[in-house]
């Protein structure tokens, strides 16, 4: 089973690097997560990264298959 992503409440970064453009699908799903806790939109992204980044597998060209 997958570990759920954990955003904590009491945590806060300062740091700001780059800008990214959400769909508005991501921007629907963050700003729930924005009510439930009230955190920074910024942290609730820089947390999903974070904690995602083990379960991303990368696929290339090379990788798909062609049937």
């Amino acid at each position: 089973t997958m570990k759920p992503i954990i955003l904590r409440t009491r945590t806060s970064t300062d740091e700001c690097i780059g800008t990214v453009r959400l769909t508005p699908e991501a921007e629907k799903v963050v700003r729930r997560l924005r009510a439930k806790t009230a955190l920074p939109i910024r942290q609730i992204v820089s947390e999903i990264i974070v904690q995602a980044e083990n379960l991303i597998d990368i696929e290339g060209p090379e990788d798909t298959e062609e049937d």
